[in-house]
């Protein structure tokens, strides 16, 4: 399995516990704040993650960097409209967008410990 599926994987999992624990305790914007947060930073991560994997594969990277900048603008976009037009919680949507790097360094914590390489340089 891919490693990016598994930090996908864990974070998944870890956005549906927080979302229902959101959900529960406070306001419905919080809740989905963090479910918009969640979804630009999942969005982000997954083309990223293609975007390095055809660099790396291919090693032309002049049309990257333009991706790269629409895919920066799509994000700041889709945030500025969740809190300006939606009126959605700040720190909900900042939550969000941290389950992912919080599930980055679980994943490569483990694979550290167990002795993992996946593929990736020492």
């Amino acid at each position: 399995m891919k490693i990016e599926n598994k930090i996908l994987i864990l974070s998944l999992i870890f956005s549906v516990i927080l979302y229902t624990v959101f959900r529960l305790l406070f306001k419905p914007a919080f809740g989905y704040g963090f479910g918009i947060g969640f979804a630009a930073g999942v969005l982000n991560f997954r083309l990223l993650a293609g975007s390095v994997r055809s660099l790396s594969e291919s090693g032309s990277g002049g049309g990257r960097v333009l991706f790269f900048q629409l895919r920066l603008a799509a994000t700041a976009f889709l945030l500025w409209f969740a809190i300006a037009e939606l009126k959605l919680n700040i720190i909900g949507i900042l939550v969000g967008l941290s389950v992912l790097p919080v599930c980055v360094l679980l994943v490569a914590i483990y694979n550290n410990i167990k002795g993992k390489k996946n593929g990736t340089p020492a």
